[in-house]
């Protein structure tokens, strides 16, 4: 073994160590803690960060890494971890410790106070937390560099490489080509499928969904499946994968659906090779990428044809009186039934990016400095109407239905409408590759396609650039036409819309 490798190894898995260490307290927060320990669970945070951030910007660190980019007789795993070692290196070294644990502290506090105005329905407990969070950020993005715009900075941290001229060109021609796509869908489908409200206990939709996450392949005895706010996933190391959904008496199927979006995630997360654990090569490091494994199972198996038709006859022996007499063409029916919906997580396939194109608009325009966070909460609303043609009557229905700004997550929305467009280009793929898949996802079998994602994907860890791991599992580069061959394949056979 290289000599520079045995020295450099143990620092990096110190490193991911103590960013485990983050994962646990920050699953603890959203899942078990106390309401009242989140001031104190912001100090814990602030104090680990700033022991990982000393820890990764020690010159030794940055010493080790050039004599490892000199030696020659690395293998490539080993190349790939000291190039994603020297990116993260030569980001940290430009953020002063006490601005990053001072944005640990607040994203910890910020979450606290979402929490409380969302269901309060009021902005105003949020929105200084919110100030102080978009000001740190801008701090960090102006540290770090941009030759862009500062927004690069922030995108960078979720999709290493891409550009916000890029993402900007990517939704400047998806939605004017999805915007009538939608319409003329949304005409169409009429009312909403009465079981669709009907209630459904919660204690036995838990029940459905722990075995609905199972069957789709995830690994209880590495592994976590837990209830949140907001559903999320997180990798706290080897063998501990730990992923969350919520529940609503009148909203079966947002439990359904968030629980298999975020297996997705974590099939992906269990499938990163053992060798690469503690290593930047098996951190996930595209969101993008990421974000393609949760699409494809909530979108193109999750409302299929085939899986529902396996799914159905489970679900009635959960709920026999309110599903008893459902046909499985009315399920299909209303499992895909599109409507236009104020809340993000509960939008259908086919207005989902259009909730993500607001939220990048209104980011841009936060750092771009042309709106304040006061502004948020109208511009928010007038957006809506604009991509959506609704107006939410709440702020906790409009500005507050997400987490992702109280933690600093600028950047981030933009990698769910890359995800998707790539989940719709690698199913395509994997239907030429696996041509019994239809029958198999009939049958509940998920195995064959998750062997094709391990393959493809998972196996792959980081090991390459997201953008470079999807281009090769599709054969090419990125377009939007199959995710709009998909809606209008699909929604032009069940409502008889042409396109």
């Amino acid at each position: 073994m290289s000599a520079v490798w045995e020295r450099l190894e143990p620092r990096l898995g110190e490193l991911a160590d103590l960013d485990s260490a983050l994962r646990v307290l920050g699953w603890d927060q959203h899942v078990m803690m106390p309401p009242a320990g989140g001031a104190g669970r912001g100090r814990v945070m602030g104090t680990v960060q700033g022991l990982a951030h000393g820890r990764l910007v020690d010159p030794e660190l940055g010493r080790l890494l050039d004599e490892a980019e000199a030696d020659e007789t690395l293998h490539d795993d080993q190349t790939a971890a000291v190039r994603l070692a020297r990116r993260s290196y030569d980001k940290a070294t430009k953020l002063p410790e006490g601005l990053v644990k001072e944005m640990a502290e607040l994203a910890s506090v910020a979450f606290e106070a979402w929490a409380e105005a969302r269901p309060a329905n009021d902005f105003s407990i949020f929105q200084p937390h919110l100030e102080k969070m978009v000001d740190l950020k801008k701090k960090a993005a102006d540290a770090i560099g941009w030759s862009g715009e500062r927004y690069d900075a922030l995108l960078d941290d979720f999709e290493p490489g891409m550009t916000t001229a890029e993402v900007e060109t990517l939704f400047d021609e998806l939605v004017p080509a999805l915007k009538p796509v939608a319409d003329k869908i949304l005409e169409a489908a009429g009312e909403r499928p009465e079981f669709l409200t009907r209630t459904y206990e919660v204690d036995k939709q838990e029940d459905f969904c722990r075995w609905l996450v199972e069957q789709l392949g995830f690994d209880m005895s590495a592994g976590r499946f837990d209830v949140s706010p907001h559903p999320f996933t997180t990798h706290v190391g080897r063998g501990d994968v730990r992923q969350t959904t919520r529940y609503d008496s009148n909203r079966l199927l947002m439990s359904i659906r968030a629980s298999i979006h975020e297996t997705g995630h974590a099939l992906f997360e269990q499938g990163i090779p053992e060798e690469l654990w503690g290593l930047p090569t098996g951190d996930i490091q595209s969101l993008g990428l990421h974000e393609s494994q949760s699409r494809i199972w909530e979108i193109q198996v999750g409302t299929s044809r085939e899986f529902l038709d396996f799914m159905l006859p489970h679900l009635k022996e959960w709920f026999p009186e309110e599903l008893g007499n459902l046909s499985p063409d009315d399920f299909y029916l209303g499992v895909n039934h599109p409507r236009r919906s104020l809340i993000r997580v509960e939008a259908d396939a086919v207005t989902y990016n259009l909730h993500i194109a607001l939220r990048f608009e209104l980011e841009l325009a936060l750092f771009r400095d042309e709106i304040s966070v006061r502004d948020l909460p109208d511009a928010f609303d007038a957006g809506m109407e604009k991509y959506l043609g609704l107006r939410p009557e709440t702020r906790a229905d409009g500005v507050l239905q997400d987490m992702h700004w109280a933690v600093g997550g600028f950047g981030y929305f933009p990698t769910y409408t890359l995800g998707t467009l790539y989940a719709a280009a690698l199913f395509d793929r994997a239907r030429e590759d696996l041509p019994g898949l239809c029958d198999d996802l009939r049958a509940g079998n998920t195995t064959p396609l998750l062997a094709w994602l391990r393959e493809k994907v998972h196996h792959v860890g980081s090991r390459k650039p997201g953008k470079e791991i999807a281009e090769e599992a599709i054969g090419g580069p990125l377009t939007s036409e199959p995710f709009l061959g998909h809606l209008k394949t699909k929604y032009g056979e069940l409502f008889g819309v042409e396109f």
